[in-house]
Order: structure tokens, then sequence, then C-alpha cells
């Protein structure tokens, strides 16, 4: 059975379905976009910062290198949370190569649940004893951890919901007689969801993932109890916005959700706001929030592509250039992106 046609079954049978139910059926269910596609690369749906330069993945390395050296310096738990191609793991493992100490620290784990991609990264990432997973459970919890992530909590399902003098949640509907799906909304009745919404009285609109939330509380959990740190880069915002962030891309071009099905990324931007206040109750360190730019300047990746540069041909030196605008500029990357490091020691 398609994904298509698994969503109008439930439809027909509840009569209408949230947002995220839709997100989830279309993204992990059965053959959904994440579990079987590569979406990732220029000739594919979208491309990540480790895969428009290497620049990203050197002073992303160096930054935990650095964090290693000075807060754990024994052998710990090296995870990465959807690693994708593996290309921010391998510039990690190369910068690392310079630093024997923690590349013979490391033990590896990577959590996947793409089936392709898995096998990608098995044939991509050179290092022995690599552990994968589809869920986060790490065997060695008795020593700390660094967990990273880039662009891993924007592909959580998000629930929709509006403020027309009562709040409304926008559900997912299927005309039977004209073949299509349609947008409709029911009144919020949940006294739960009702609290949770509060905080977006201001804004009057708001989208809540009960997924990203249980998924960022579990690693919360793990590190309050075994020392570590999390780093994770997405783009998203601390300050509500009045606007409604959920898009969806097929060939990196924007599409409307219901074009493709299962066949095309859909995403929404990331309520850092939210996590931090999680991370705040589990009483945890907020180390670092700030902007990708930011983040990257302050970690040198001008000064390392000004070594790039050094003796390259004019082509190289003018990519090299184009890249790091992409990463750094704030009409580009460089703002919309943000970046959380938690930690408890």
């Amino acid at each position: 059975m398609t994904i298509e046609k698994l969503i109008i079954n439930k439809i027909i049978n509840k009569g209408s379905i949230d947002v995220g139910e839709f997100i989830q059926l279309c993204q992990f269910e059965n053959d959904g976009y994440y579990l079987n596609n590569n979406p990732i690369g220029r000739k594919n749906d979208f491309i990540t910062s480790p895969e428009i330069s290497q620049m990203f993945g050197e002073v992303f390395a160096i930054f935990l290198i650095n964090y290693w050296e000075k807060k754990i310096k024994t052998n710990f738990n090296l995870v990465e949370l959807g690693p994708g191609t593996g290309a921010l793991l391998n510039d990690l493992l190369r910068i690392s190569s310079n630093n024997q100490k923690f590349l013979n620290a490391i033990n590896l784990t990577l959590i996947e649940k793409n089936k392709y991609l898995m096998q990608l990264q098995k044939s991509n990432v050179n290092f022995e004893n690599t552990n994968w997973s589809e869920e986060f459970n790490l065997q060695n919890n008795n020593i700390p951890s660094i967990i990273y992530s880039n662009e891993f909590f924007d592909c959580f399902p998000v629930r929709q919901f509006y403020k027309k003098g009562k709040w409304c949640e926008k559900i997912i509907k299927y005309n039977n007689s004209e073949k299509n799906f349609t947008f409709s909304s029911k009144k919020v009745e949940d006294n739960k969801i009702l609290k949770n919404l509060e905080k977006f009285d201001h804004v009057k609109v708001a989208e809540i993932s009960e997924s990203r939330t249980k998924y960022f509380n579990l690693i919360c959990k793990f590190i309050k109890k075994n020392k570590g740190v999390f780093v994770t880069i997405d783009y998203g915002y601390k300050n509500l916005p009045n606007h409604l962030s959920l898009q969806s891309v097929y060939n990196h071009k924007k599409t409307h959700i219901f074009e493709n099905i299962g066949n095309q990324d859909i995403t929404a931007h990331v309520n850092f706001d939210e996590l931090i206040d999680l991370a705040n109750a589990h009483n945890l360190q907020i180390d670092l929030f700030c902007t990708q730019k930011d983040f990257l300047i302050t970690c040198g990746i001008k000064e390392r592509k000004n070594n790039l540069q050094k003796n390259k041909n004019e082509e190289t030196i003018k990519k090299l250039n184009l890249d790091y605008k992409r990463l750094v500029n704030k009409s580009q990357m460089g703002e919309i992106f943000k970046v959380l490091v938690v930690s408890c020691f």
C-alpha cells in the first residue's frame, strides 16, 4: 500500500487527521521518506552544511575536541543523531587524526533510522567498532558522552494551531469525489493542549511537536545521569514568530505538503526557547546559544577559509568564498540556523 493510500484510509476511518499525523505517515511509516530515501545532496532534495563545505565540519570538529580536552579527557561515547551521508563525522574523524588521544578515547554510535543512509554510512565511515542503532539507546552509559546533531530536530512532526478568539487546530480531510486533500479546522477542547498554547497567545499561531519534546527530554535525562554535552544545530527561532514555519521541499524547490506524498522533505523550524526550557528543567548547564554565523566565526571558519585559499586557483578561491557566505551570511544560513550546547559535569 502506498503512503498516500494509507493516509486516505486513515482519514476515511477517522474523518480527519491532524497535520502532525499526516507528517508522521509521510515520513516515517512503511516506506516513508525518511526511512528509505537519500534526501541529501546537490542532486537530491536538500543540502546540509557539511555537504556545502569541509570548513563547517572542520571547525565543528575543533570545537568538540577542545570541549573534550577541557571537560572529559577520558574514554567517552561519541554519538551523532541522524548522520546523513556521514560527511560531518568524516570531517570530525579526519581532524581528530591530529589528536590520537581523542581518537583512541571514542566509543562511536550512530543513530539512524534510514536504511539507505545507514548503508551509505557503513561505506563512507572508516572507524573501527562503529555501532549503529535506530533508537537512542546507548550500551556504554557509564562514561560521559558527546552527543551532537545537525538538522535533526526540524524533521519531527508538528501539529499546527491558530487563534481566532478561540484556539483551533488545523486538520486534514480527504475529498473522495474530487480525489484531493484539504485543510480544515476544529476547536481545541483538550485542557492540556490549551495550557500548552498559553505561551503562544501573543502571536496567535503555534507549532507543537510532542515527539521532538520527548526526544530532547530523553537526551537531557541521559546527559544528566551519565554526564556529558549535547550540541545541536538546526534552523529555528528563540522568540516566537508570528507565522507558521512548516515547509516541504522536493528537488531543492519549495512545494505544497500535499504534493509528492511520501517522497519529499517536510520540516518545521525548531523552537529553541522550548529546548532551553527543557534543559533548564533538567538542571543542565546552557553553555552556548547563538547563531550559526557567530558559532562558526568564533570557532575560526574565516581563518580556515583563508588557509584553504592559499596557493589555490581562482575558481577554487571563488567557490570557498561562496560556500563561506552561504554558511555565515545573515540572508542565507548564518542567522536562521542556531547552535545550542547543553552539558552536565
